[in-house]
């Protein structure tokens, strides 16, 4: 449990250890690192839960899996499990978005 101390501003104090933590603002580059590891999260997340997935994970993993597809360097072991990724997602986009092909 947290309690903050009235008497300190921007100070915090945990019940558990006594200890006291001041509260820092983020900067600007920590917003935009933990916003990158955020949608990076997201994207790992949405791998085999097409359905459930946020447009723009959707999007991100679509890019990924075409440009993994047209890239000369993959394996060929993995242009199968690509092609399947890149159908599921098309899949869900056509379904959750009603678009008639």
């Amino acid at each position: 449990m947290m309690a903050v101390d009235p008497n300190a501003s921007n100070t915090v104090m945990r019940d558990d250890d006594r200890s006291t933590v001041a509260a820092c603002d983020m900067t600007a580059a920590q917003r935009q690192r933990a916003y990158r590891q955020r949608r990076k999260r997201a994207v790992i997340d949405a791998i085999g839960q097409e359905a459930q997935a946020s447009r723009v994970a959707l999007l991100t993993l679509l890019a990924s899996d075409l440009a993994a597809l047209e890239a000369r360097s993959t394996p060929a072991p993995m242009l199968q499990s690509k092609r399947s990724s890149a159908k599921r997602i098309l899949n869900a986009i056509v379904t959750r978005y009603a678009i008639e092909l």
